[in-house]
């Protein structure tokens, strides 16, 4: 169940960092684009982080 969750949660943050990294390419060519990514960063990036951490941890603890 926890395994399933920061699985999740890592490609949720991926999808997210996808998104941000588009609005930046439109905002550097000044084409008109959704600032949702922009305005949640921060919040996609500690998904992110949750989900990198949780899941090399339970990587861990199957291996032992």
């Amino acid at each position: 169940m926890l395994k399933k969750l920061f699985n999740w949660m890592l490609i949720l943050g991926l999808i997210l960092l996808g998104g941000r990294m588009v609005t930046a390419i439109c905002f550097y060519f000044n084409l008109p684009f959704t600032t949702f990514f922009k305005d949640y960063a921060l919040v996609s990036v500690i998904i992110l982080i949750i989900g990198i951490i949780g899941s090399e941890a339970i990587k861990n603890q199957e291996k032992r």
